[in-house]
């Protein structure tokens, strides 16, 4: 987490393309939660993690609120993408849920995180175009760059011989 959080404060919040566009990568954090740990424990993670970042940009509670909800539907993210007939414990990655349901569950996650960030920056809300900008763009790079991340940390076990 430590690890994340400086990853974001110290260089992608300093990324704003088109002064539109800002990945907020932290969430991979809250994204690749196991199956096995507590609702409350999600919750607390996903709000010290938020906070962390709030802390450090100066941001009271955006990242805390958003990380929170994020971390409050992981859970039911992860049961969409998941057959109903399967119980055991995983890490949400490629490798245990499948490259297609692992990329829905990413971009449902990083669309419910920064709608709600971009949300609650730009209260009052009064330039919709530009607050759904902000969220459609952000989702995307942050989309890309976590499925980049999370397809080459998820390696398949199978080696293809030449």
């Amino acid at each position: 987490m430590a690890g994340l959080v400086l990853l974001q404060v110290l260089f992608l919040n300093r990324i704003s393309l088109f002064g539109y566009v800002t990945p907020l990568f932290y969430l991979w954090f809250i994204v690749r939660f196991d199956s096995s740990m507590s609702r409350y424990s999600m919750l607390l993670w996903g709000f010290v993690t938020g906070l962390a970042v709030d802390f450090f940009t100066g941001t009271p509670g955006l990242n805390a609120a958003s990380a929170t909800l994020a971390a409050m539907f992981q859970p039911a993210m992860v049961k969409l993408f998941l057959s109903k007939d399967r119980r055991e414990v995983i890490i949400p990655g490629r490798a245990s849920m499948g490259a297609g349901p692992f990329a829905g569950y990413i971009f449902l996650m990083t669309m419910l995180h920064h709608s709600a960030y971009f949300l609650l920056r730009s209260i009052p809300l009064e330039d919709w175009v530009v607050i759904t900008a902000k969220i459609v763009f952000s989702t995307l790079l942050t989309f890309i760059a976590m499925l980049a991340v999370g397809y080459s940390a998820d390696k398949p076990n199978q080696r293809r011989s030449i």
